[in-house]
């Protein structure tokens, strides 16, 4: 047989065969790298998700946390950084660009004091003056109510009057973020060590799987909060002391004088997050989850503590 009857009998059934099976067996090979090429970038996308909101969640408490105490000292029974359960509560006085002033009471004719019990426009009212200046509170601005020592938050839900005097209405809330609020429990006010200075709030809490920010209060009390993160699903936070203890509240009514707000230097957070969505490629089909923790010490609260 010549050489050109040869090449035109083509394959043999055994080569053809050998090809279809070395043919398969390529494109199985390159199937299942691609199906393991596509659950991994899967996973990744997932991983890099989680991952990126843990970083946005961190690198926002770390810029509020160091806002803590700015302008104002921690005592003993009230604290610039609170804390309970899933709530983290920071408190500072504003710099735009000067520290927001005290304005002092504007007490009624007479030397009678303390004052009785009550505002002194109102039930839950105050007359302030200003030193320099005029009165610049707003309805909404949570404020402290200093009576000598005795501090107070306060909500305001008015303020009427135009220059250095004003009257400033707040709401009868008795406690607010946990802070003692108003005149609550028969409070009488000095008519000589009394005054309201506007307050920064920063509160972080857990509402179902979302870690809210808020920057203020509504009117009935409640956290005035927009959603930071999604997939949270949990955030505990507990407080760190000088002498090194740690607990999930502060508790100024034991008798361990170690544990009270102004023995506060940071916070330890422990949050579990988790992706938006499972994949039934990734993750065995389980939803991915990650725990993170971090530890906060806000300068301020040593510095405050530690002036002079």
């Amino acid at each position: 047989m010549s050489a050109v009857q040869r090449s035109r009998q083509g394959f043999t059934l055994v080569e053809l065969a050998i090809s279809l099976v070395m043919g398969v067996l390529v494109l199985s090979a390159s199937i299942s790298f691609a199906l393991s090429m596509w659950r991994t970038i899967e996973g990744n996308v997932l991983r890099d998700d989680v991952h990126r909101n843990s970083r946005f969640v961190a690198m926002s408490l770390e810029r509020d946390f160091q806002f803590t105490g700015v302008g104002i000292r921690s005592t003993t029974s009230f604290g610039t950084l609170a804390i309970w359960g899933d709530t983290i509560v920071i408190l500072s006085v504003p710099f735009d660009p000067n520290e927001a002033p005290p304005y002092d009471l504007d007490p009624p004719p007479g030397t009678d004091n303390p004052l009785p019990v009550g505002g002194t426009c109102g039930a839950q009212c105050v007359d302030l003056v200003a030193q320099t200046g005029s009165v610049e509170l707003e309805k909404g601005n949570l404020a402290r109510l200093q009576v000598n020592d005795e501090r107070r938050l306060i909500l305001l839900s008015g303020v009427t009057g135009a220059g250095s005097t004003a009257q400033a209405w707040f709401t009868s809330h008795p406690t607010l973020f946990r802070y003692t609020a108003g005149l609550t429990g028969g409070l009488r006010l000095d008519r000589y060590s009394t005054f309201v200075q506007r307050l920064s709030v920063t509160a972080y809490y857990k509402d179902g799987d979302r870690l809210m920010r808020a920057e203020g209060l509504n009117m009935d009390g409640t956290p005035n909060g927009e959603v930071l993160a999604y997939g949270v699903q949990s955030f505990e936070v507990y407080a760190l002391f000088r002498d090194g203890d740690e607990a999930d509240e502060v508790n100024i009514q034991d008798s361990d004088p170690t544990n009270d707000f102004d023995d506060v230097v940071g916070v330890r957070i422990r949050t579990v997050l988790a992706a938006d969505h499972i994949d039934p490629r990734v993750n065995e089909g389980e939803l991915f989850t990650r725990e993170y923790e971090w530890r906060f010490a806000p300068r301020n609260l040593m510095y405050e503590r530690d002036r002079l």
